[in-house]
């Protein structure tokens, strides 16, 4: 035997299918939007530049590498190491790169305990102006590669 459908109970699906279409038109609008509105998703904003300017400070590079004192000039910036995802699955990379010219002492004195050469490097865009013409890299420890001629040293570094 087939029971009745009692009117209360009709109200109470009919209200609870109602609530549940509403909830899905917002979410399906929110997912919409979220390209249009940065953090309506939690997302970064997806025109935040992915790198820095160029920096020339010497201080860090000076503490980061203290072999390598006295820096004449440093030229250097940090990226992010990979593509951005949303939901942001965990904490972000980011790798430094640069290129510092120290004194040509020192370069002597660093290049005789260098390696044999090394492949060029993947030096970025905004780098390229401030590395030397024709280099000839020597690995001398640290990921750090010498240019005995220009007394020049390209360092990368990926930290979190």
């Amino acid at each position: 035997m087939m029971q009745r459908v009692t009117r209360p109970a009709k109200i109470a699906l009919l209200i609870t299918a109602a609530l549940s279409a509403c909830v899905i038109a917002a979410c399906g609008v929110a997912l919409a939007l979220r390209d249009w509105v940065p953090g309506l998703a939690g997302c970064a904003d997806p025109t935040r530049p992915p790198k820095t300017a160029v920096f020339t400070a010497t201080v860090r590079i000076e503490q980061m590498y203290p072999q390598l004192k006295p820096i004449r000039s440093v030229h250097w910036q940090e990226h992010e190491a990979r593509a951005r995802s949303c939901p942001e699955i965990g904490p972000m990379d980011y790798e430094m790169n640069g290129l510092a010219v120290i004194t040509p002492d020192r370069a002597a004195e660093l290049s005789t305990t260098a390696a044999s050469a090394a492949p060029p490097p993947d030096i970025p865009a905004d780098l390229r102006p401030f590395a030397p013409a024709d280099p000839h890299w020597q690995p001398i420890g640290q990921g750090l590669l010498l240019d005995r001629e220009s007394a020049t040293v390209y360092f990368t570094r990926i930290s979190s």
